[in-house]
């Protein structure tokens, strides 16, 4: 593949550093309601799409009020989040800056809604036109679901062979593959599985390398 002509980047685990912050959340909420889940379970709610998200903690734990869990989990997250502002990942303010430099166009594809974003950008000083923010609130099912790429195409305006995806969770490179764009997968909470390796173009270990070694025209 030739030079993508859009770089779509995820948010949480790329460009800000929340992961650690969700998964420690999933854990501590899931303790409020009774359970002990495991720290690899909590990576597997990264990105997760709402039913599917669901159905793993019925299958898993045998629980069914999700909705009461994800509240507390965000409660105690901004409360966190309050006394400990979130921080950008290293490299994620100057690849952007790269990328406007070189007339390289980009847009946010994510799991968190706008104003969960807003508050972030206060924190990380992180600003996003809201025109590039697509987030999976806005289609019918999240990641590993092809909707949200496909819809970041479209208002992109390009097809998904002309596009890259960003991104650090075995769900996010899931939906970008699936929409049928290159990948790249950044590790942040974990290294890919072999299964994983399927949906990855490329593996790099730092966001910067992204830059030196893909996207520098």
């Amino acid at each position: 593949m030739d030079k993508a002509k859009v770089v779509f980047f995820d948010l949480d685990g790329v460009l800000i550093d929340t992961e650690p912050l969700y998964s420690r959340f999933w854990i501590e909420a899931m303790k409020a309601a009774g359970h002990e889940m495991s720290y690899t379970d909590s990576l597997k709610m990264r990105s997760l799409d709402r039913e599917l998200a669901k159905s793993f903690l019925y299958e898993r734990y045998g629980e069914k009020d999700y909705d009461s869990i994800r509240e507390k989990r965000k409660s105690l997250m901004e409360a966190y989040r309050l006394e400990n502002p979130i921080k950008t990942k290293k490299g994620a303010k100057e690849i952007l800056a790269k990328l406007d430099e070189q007339g390289t166009d980009w847009y946010i594809v994510t799991a968190s809604p706008l104003t969960r974003i807003k508050r972030y950008s206060e924190d990380t000083g992180l600003y996003f036109d809201e025109g590039k923010v697509i987030s999976t609130k806005s289609v019918s099912r999240g990641k590993p679901y092809p909707d949200v790429y496909l819809k970041a195409c479209e208002i992109a305006g390009v097809k998904p062979r002309e596009a890259v995806a960003v991104e650090d969770s075995p769900n996010g490179v899931r939906s970008a593959k699936a929409a049928g764009m290159e990948t790249i997968f950044i590790p942040d909470l974990s290294q890919p599985e072999e299964e994983d390796m399927r949906y990855c173009d490329h593996v790099y270990e730092e966001l910067w390398d992204i830059w030196e070694r893909y996207l520098r025209a």
